[in-house]
């Protein structure tokens, strides 16, 4: 097990909920395509600051349809689908559906031979799923209405596009610099996302943005966008897609906890039950590793750097 992937993926899952959170919020003042646009724009000069301007220089390498594939699924599809859910349900019912993604990252990691998923990392995965379906069903969901079911189909779609970028990422480029490879991706989402928002960003009336509209959109753009993205991608490269998905449930175990550390909120015994369903699945998935088939390909390109 790998301390440092451990670290990352825990990181990210903490920052992820901030997301969610805040584009709920978001819903009333902006479109799903207005706040995605946002985000990734903000985000690339501002990864430039945290990793310096020599990330620039090594993305060149994966400017390619590649790497455009990538920041169209997981950068552009990925937050366009994700935010337009948050906008018809409440981050909950959004994170119930998104419960599922282990599954479909592991799956997929078999199909596309990215990794072979052993025993372990199936019963994980299965184990974090089971804990999101107590943990949300014994807070009581109300799944009544058009608008939920929306929410719910658009979080399954959107966690399959996190498994297809997820996957393909380790499929692509194997042994790279995740640093380089995820500012190309961010680099690349740009142009398709300001295509696909022009006619929601025409219509966009700038003077509804406040400092606290402002301070919301660097926030997702920074550290849930560029620094936990980063985090997520350097995790995988390290120990696979497999092994790193069922850590993905992690994030409505920490927002029950924000909630009850922040808000005051009362922990259920379903908060308790599934949040150590959860955390058992993803440390069965990551204490027992399947092959690799990255580690074993060749791969062309430069050699990874320690980014």
């Amino acid at each position: 097990m790998s301390a440092r992937a451990l670290v990352y993926l825990v990181l990210c899952q903490a920052l992820w909920p901030t997301n969610n959170i805040i584009g709920r919020w978001l819903a009333p003042y902006m479109d799903p395509f207005t706040i995605t646009f946002f985000r990734w724009a903000l985000a690339a000069p501002l990864y430039i600051i945290v990793f310096g301007p020599g990330v620039l220089a090594r993305a060149r390498q994966y400017i390619e349809w590649k790497g455009a594939l990538l920041g169209l699924t997981g950068f552009t599809f990925f937050n366009f689908t994700l935010y337009y859910s948050l906008s018809h349900a409440p981050a909950s019912i959004v994170g119930l559906a998104l419960g599922f993604t282990p599954i479909i990252i592991i799956a997929l990691a078999f199909i596309t031979r990215e990794s072979r998923p052993g025993v372990w990392q199936v019963l994980g995965g299965a184990l974090s799923t089971l804990g999101v379906l107590i943990l949300s069903s014994w807070r009581g969901l109300n799944t009544e209405g058009s608008y939920y079911i929306i929410g719910i189909m658009g979080g399954l779609l959107a966690g399959l596009l996190w498994a297809i970028y997820t996957v393909l990422q380790n499929r692509f480029y194997p042994n790279s610099d995740r640093a380089a490879l995820t500012y190309a991706s961010i680099l690349l989402s740009i142009p398709p996302t300001t295509i696909l928002s022009a006619p929601f960003l025409l219509n966009f009336n700038p003077h509804i943005v406040d400092y606290k509209i402002a301070l919301a959109l660097v926030w997702i753009a920074l550290m849930p966008g560029a620094v936990a993205f980063y985090m997520w991608n350097k995790a995988i490269a390290i120990v696979g897609s497999s092994r790193a998905a069922p850590y993905i449930n992690l994030q409505p175990v920490f927002t029950a906890a924000l909630g009850y550390t922040i808000l005051g909120e009362e922990l259920t015994w379903g908060d308790i039950i599934g949040g150590a369903l959860i955390i058992a699945g993803s440390i069965i998935a990551l204490t027992f590793p399947p092959q690799i088939a990255g580690i074993k390909r060749k791969t062309t390109g430069s050699p990874p750097s320690n980014g």
